[in-house]
C-alpha cells in the first residue's frame, strides 16, 4: 500500500507536476530541481521544489506535490517540535529550521516527531 502525502489540499493550490528524476526518490522527500532533474534536496537550507508524491529511481517520472498551504506528510530527521518551523536537511528530509542566515523555512510541522519520521506539515 503507498504511502498517504497529501492530507489535505486547502481548497487546491496544490498542483501534481511529473519531473524527471535525477536520483532515487523516496515518496516524502524534500525535492530541489537540477541540471539532471529532481533529486532529493542536495542544498541543506536551501529553497524546495516540492514534496515527492511518488517514490521513482533516476530517469523515471516523479510526481511532485508543489504549492503554498498544503498539508503534506513529509520524510522528516531529527526531534521537531510541534510548530516548529522546518528546513531541508540537505538529504531530502525535513528538519527544525536552527535560523542560520540564508536558510529557507519550507514548512511548519503539524506533528511533533524525532529520529527518522514522517509527520504532518504546513508546506509553503
Amino acid at each position: 500500500m503507498a504511502t498517504e502525502i497529501i492530507i489535505n489540499d486547502g481548497g487546491a493550490p496544490a498542483r501534481i507536476m511529473p519531473f524527471s528524476a535525477g536520483g532515487t526518490v523516496a515518496a516524502g522527500d524534500c525535492l530541489q530541481q537540477t541540471a539532471y532533474g529532481v533529486i532529493a534536496n542536495g542544498v541543506s537550507g536551501s529553497a524546495a521544489l516540492g514534496v515527492a508524491l511518488t517514490a521513482t529511481t533516476s530517469g523515471n517520472l516523479c510526481n511532485v506535490v508543489t504549492g503554498r498551504g498544503v498539508q503534506l506528510k513529509a520524510n522528516c530527521t531529527g526531534t521537531i517540535a510541534l510548530g516548529g518551523d522546518l528546513m531541508c536537511d540537505g538529504a531530502g528530509k525535513l528538519k527544525a529550521d536552527a535560523g542560520a542566515a540564508g536558510d529557507q523555512t519550507v514548512a511548519i510541522a503539524l506533528e511533533a516527531g524525532s529520529g527518522a519520521s514522517t509527520i504532518k506539515v504546513l508546506f509553503f
